[in-house]
């Protein structure tokens, strides 16, 4: 069974989720299709998602939205001030390459220990010595 979502935006703020309606669909494929990359898009074949799949993807919507490489286009952090010789810092901006590490740990610690239907772990990348997987 190919999932279409893995969350619906009623989900996502039922979660606590604080991104944007409209903004939700792109955000959401982005952090499903993460998902799938690391665990090799075994959430697809389930017959639900599991919750710790949904809880997973409230978190990468919610980083996705503040750090992720299109919100700092739109919206790049200030990490300093400085007029007249004053000077004022708001804090470390995280880079591309900082987010997607970041994402990747939000993943591994929400779905470690997680199986999907057939008993295999979520985030196993190996070969299954199953046929039918």
């Amino acid at each position: 069974m190919a999932h279409s979502q893995y969350l619906t935006y009623a989900e996502y703020q039922g979660y606590g989720g604080t991104a944007p309606e409209l903004a939700f669909p792109v955000l959401e494929f982005k952090a499903r299709k993460r998902v799938d990359y690391v665990t090799d898009s075994r959430v697809q074949g389930m017959e639900t998602v599991p919750e710790a799949v949904k809880l997973c993807m409230t978190a990468l919507i919610s980083m996705e939205n503040v750090v992720g490489i299109q919100a700092q286009a739109e919206q790049p952090v200030v990490t300093s001030f400085s007029t007249d010789g004053y000077s004022e810092s708001y804090g470390k901006s995280m880079g591309a390459e900082d987010a997607d590490r970041g994402m990747t740990a939000v993943i591994k610690e929400y779905l470690y220990g997680e199986t999907d239907d057939h008993g295999v772990p979520l985030l196993y990348r190996g070969v299954y010595p199953y046929a039918s997987v």
